[in-house]
């Protein structure tokens, strides 16, 4: 189903009707410290956007593979995620959305196969979105409020973003994975992009604990039973004619939930090239 889905999209994007195409490839190094699964990550990821006339079509796939600690576990982790959404502009205030995603995992079993629904609405500078995580033995609903600000100072065009999450989760006591967890989860997070000519630089931070929380839009889950407590992050971008170019920073600090390891700091640098046709 999902090879259909891209074969389908990436022949729509060849068409002549679509007005904008955007093609991004990403690539990502990921250092896990104190960990006790964990050591070093290689993430790579595919995007691809297609705007025609009101809709905007988002197909996203990015693959994982991280060396773990043996024992305690037999094998490497390999995760391959495969996230769609569709946003259809219903006038020039308001704007709704369809998303989904879902994920193969190679060790962690209640997470394998795990399914994630989205619905989202945006009016003006406010936007809702409801998550529905469907996972084998527990579920995770998440909603999402944003607000977001513009403001100009001389040459420079700041966006001001401020987000909450909250978080539930159903059945989490029936299995050891997620067990440890609380049942309900409040973060907030502020976010500034600011562009300057061809230049565009972005700070961020997530406050309070989240868990099996959907980030960036719908774009990343984070599956596994890692209680998050601490998020900043912060990029730097350049555009050209053809497309843009972006290095990020995000550092993470964790805990382990089903062995209560704490102090798990997690480093990630993102590099990637996006194309505009």
């Amino acid at each position: 189903m999902i090879k259909q889905l891209l074969s389908s999209l990436l022949l729509l994007s060849c068409v002549s009707f679509a007005k904008d195409i955007n093609v991004g490839l990403t690539y990502q190094k990921l250092d896990f410290e104190n960990s006790k699964k964990k050591d070093k990550g290689i993430r790579k990821g595919f995007d691809l956007d297609i705007l025609k006339d009101d809709f905007l079509y988002q197909l996203s796939y990015e693959k994982t593979d991280t060396d773990t600690f043996k024992p305690p576990l037999k094998k490497d982790l390999e995760v391959d995620k495969y996230y769609f959404k569709i946003t259809k502009k219903l006038n020039s205030l308001d704007s709704f959305s369809l998303s989904f995603a879902t994920i193969n995992d190679s060790i962690m079993k209640e997470a394998d196969g795990g399914k994630i629904y989205g619905l989202g609405y945006k009016h003006k500078n406010i936007s809702f979105t409801q998550y529905f995580s469907n996972y084998k033995n527990f579920d995770v609903y998440q909603s999402d409020f944003k607000m977001a600000f513009k403001k100009s100072f001389d040459e420079v065009s700041s966006k001001f973003i401020l987000i909450t999450k909250y978080i539930k989760l159903k059945s989490k006591n029936s299995n050891k994975f997620s067990k440890n967890a609380k049942s309900n989860y409040l973060t907030t997070g502020l976010k500034i992009h600011s562009t300057y000519k061809t230049y565009h630089f972005g700070v961020g931070a997530f406050f309070g604990k989240r868990v099996f929380a959907v980030m960036k839009n719908g774009f990343k889950v984070q599956h596994h039973a890692m209680e998050f407590e601490k998020t900043y992050m912060c990029g730097v971008g350049k555009k050209f004619a053809w497309g843009d170019i972006n290095l990020k920073y995000i550092y993470q600090k964790a805990t382990e939930l089903p062995i209560n390891n704490k102090n798990v700091k997690v480093k990630n640098i993102v590099s990637k090239v996006t194309h505009t046709f």
